[in-house]
């Protein structure tokens, strides 16, 4: 682990940056919210929040130069965690819109197909999510432990080996994916409590 590593919180305009800053600034890391694709290269991890719409955010992310900036730090081996929009932009594509995602995560994001149950979507709410396998990001986080959800699209990575927790609405949901040095969630750690804590704090010992 990095000695007092430095978290950044990419600020896109469609994210809860204040809530994920709050979060990190409880576990006692330095985290900085970055508005400037070049501050990247000088920290040790970033965390990629995400609310609205997937072509909202990738087309600010491109006009700022985020995309690119993220694409080469991440390239060079820096720990990055896309949560629930954040995680989907990392994906190479998306249903929800038309413009590329990063392609740092190989597969797409669909629209959830909750068949013939009377479930709403978006999915809203604690829903149970259940270890696929021993993970570095779900460390201290029992199986089937409760996170908080909000979203109308899941993401499926081509590789199904990287997902390691999914939850069911509807259908099973890929929940978190951990493949090198990429880690996303579906769920919103900084809105799930202690557990949702311990995620970050994950996050933030692994670098």
């Amino acid at each position: 682990m990095t000695k007092d590593p430095k978290v950044g919180i990419v600020d896109h305009n469609y994210a809860n940056i204040h809530s994920v800053k709050k979060a990190l600034d409880f576990l006692g890391c330095k985290s900085l919210i970055i508005n400037d694709p070049k501050e990247l290269e000088f920290l040790d991890g970033i965390v990629l929040p995400g609310v609205g719409a997937f072509d909202s955010a990738m087309k600010r992310l491109n006009e700022v130069g985020f995309t690119e900036k993220i694409k080469e730090v991440a390239k060079d081996g820096m720990s990055i965690i896309g949560v629930c929009l954040g995680m989907q932009l990392l994906f190479n594509k998306s249903q929800e819109g038309s413009l590329e995602g990063m392609g740092l995560i190989d597969g797409e994001v669909t629209k959830i197909d909750v068949g013939l149950e009377k479930l709403k979507i978006p999915h809203i709410g604690w829903n149970k999510t259940h270890k696929n396998r021993k993970s570095a990001l779900m460390e201290n986080v029992n199986d089937r432990e409760y996170f908080y959800y909000v979203h109308g699209f899941k993401c499926e990575p081509t590789d199904k080996s990287i997902i390691s927790s999914h939850t069911v609405y509807g259908e099973e949901i890929c929940s978190s994916i951990e493949t090198e040095n990429i880690f996303a969630t579906q769920f919103h750690p900084e809105k799930s409590g202690i557990k949702g804590l311990e995620i970050y704090k994950n996050f933030i010992n692994g670098l």
